[in-house]
């Protein structure tokens, strides 16, 4: 017999399913920023009616990530420095305030430490291993990346908090990827992330709250600086150097 709570979980719907698809798509680079997303030819590759696939966008457009103009249809969100300072600027606000409450609650469990470990060690691994001009090894890293801030910022247990923070963090996977694809040179974040690891396990709330602080600043105006250098027609392409991840 199942429990109460397995009663309650209902599974996705078929608008979620195809809001995933198309989010997981964005995420891995196979839609780039500015590309068009036709009604007709989603609902055909994915065997659904234009109305579940207007509806799925109209799910991304709530998380920024998909733009809706009347009259011309949607694309994939545009890059642009002025968004990716605004982004970075927002998290940088937020999220070291999302460390300072559940810091203040000692809501951080040992289970959770160790979760924040394996993707500190997960992240490290990548970025020797990986080939950061590879979408696949790329869309892996960023992922492990994402997951660590997801964690370390779950525990605040404010709902509209991490609201804000999972578009934001959805929309940064989508600049780093973006930024990445067009240097060879990957910074690796390992260290950057452990820091933020053992400032949490310090138990100190102001300094574990600086550093991550001082992490997403410092990945922002890296992020910033390349694309603001590196801008061709119109769009940002980041062709050397070392861009940071956040």
């Amino acid at each position: 017999m199942r429990s109460r709570a397995e009663q309650f979980v209902r599974p996705p719907t078929l608008t979620a399913t195809v809001a995933e698809h198309i989010k997981e798509a964005i995420f891995r680079g196979s839609l780039p920023p500015g590309a068009p997303l036709h009604e007709v030819d989603l609902s055909k590759s994915l065997g659904v009616s234009r109305g579940t696939v207007r509806e799925a966008l109209r799910h991304l457009q709530d998380e920024t990530l998909v733009e809706i103009h009347p009259h011309q249809g949607a694309s994939v969100t545009r890059l642009s420095p002025r968004k990716a300072r605004e982004i970075y600027t927002l998290r940088a606000q937020l999220e070291p305030y999302a460390v300072r409450l559940a810091m203040g609650r000692s809501a951080y469990t040992r289970g959770d430490l160790d979760e924040l470990d394996a993707l500190v060690r997960r992240l490290g691994e990548l970025e020797r291993s990986g080939d950061p001009e590879h979408r696949s090894d790329l869309f892996e890293i960023i992922t492990a990346d994402m997951e660590f801030h997801r964690v370390m910022c779950g525990r605040s247990e404010h709902e509209m908090l991490m609201g804000m923070l999972r578009s934001l963090q959805s929309q940064t996977r989508i600049f780093i990827l973006n930024t990445i694809l067009y240097h060879s040179d990957l910074e690796l974040d390992e260290p950057t992330h452990r820091a933020i690891l053992t400032a949490i396990q310090s138990g100190d709330p102001e300094h574990a709250e600086a550093v991550v602080r001082k992490h997403i600043v410092d990945a922002g105006t890296s992020l910033v600086t390349h694309m603001e250098a590196h801008a061709v027609a119109g769009r940002e392409e980041v062709v050397g150097g070392r861009v940071q991840g956040g």
